[in-house]
């Protein structure tokens, strides 16, 4: 397969467990993906769920996760939210890259297969053609092969363009709003709908 020359990186952070948020950033991530050159990778740093959330508390935070699953993200920041044993559980049941201080996640997307850029919360090697830093910074920048990405709140994605040809270079950051009218994806409300009644269910079955 052919390396990447250049790479798009669209990212989210801070959903704090707001389901309903997600029908309408998924729309919003869809023109902004339609916009870019592809390849285009979909990653969140962190901050899905939070303790107060009814649906975060009764997955063990894992209700977002899912949801963003299913929204197509490539890689999440799961630090803080899960134990071993419930990410290997999760692990096995969707195909979201889970990131947190033991696993990083490599890019394996068709048609490129380039196992030397990868997301990670534990900076190590040097070798690599690009090591995403998938946790809030100050600034979105690169520093040799590390790419730090500026922090986004909850309804904000940030789109980072890199050029790949020789050392990473930096050819573009922003962080986009969405836009209070952006229409919700029905497919994306219908899935939310399931993930909190699989929630409930589980809070019931608990007593």
């Amino acid at each position: 397969m052919d390396e990447p020359l250049s790479l798009t990186l669209l990212y989210t952070g801070g959903i704090a467990g707001d389901l309903a948020l997600l029908p309408r950033l998924f729309t919003f991530l869809q023109r902004l993906k339609a916009a870019a050159p592809p390849p285009a990778l979909l990653l969140d740093l962190g901050g899905s769920c939070a303790d107060d959330i009814p649906h975060c508390r009764e997955t063990g935070g894992r209700s977002t996760l899912i949801a963003l699953d299913g929204m197509g993200y490539d890689a999440a920041n799961i630090a803080g939210l899960l134990d071993r044993e419930q990410r290997e559980g999760l692990a096995e049941q969707v195909t979201l890259g889970l990131v947190d201080e033991e696993r990083d996640w490599l890019f394996q997307r068709p048609p490129f297969n380039d196992r030397s850029i990868g997301a990670t919360l534990r900076l190590r090697d040097d070798s690599a053609r690009l090591q995403i830093l998938l946790k809030p910074a100050g600034s979105t920048r690169i520093a040799g092969n590390v790419l730090f990405l500026q922090a986004v709140d909850a309804g904000q994605v940030g789109a980072v363009a890199i050029d790949l040809r020789g050392d990473p270079r930096l050819v573009s950051a922003r962080i986009h709003e969405m836009p209070a009218c952006t229409p919700a994806n029905a497919s994306i409300a219908g899935m939310v709908e399931f993930v909190e009644a699989e929630a409930r269910l589980l809070g019931r079955k608990r007593g």
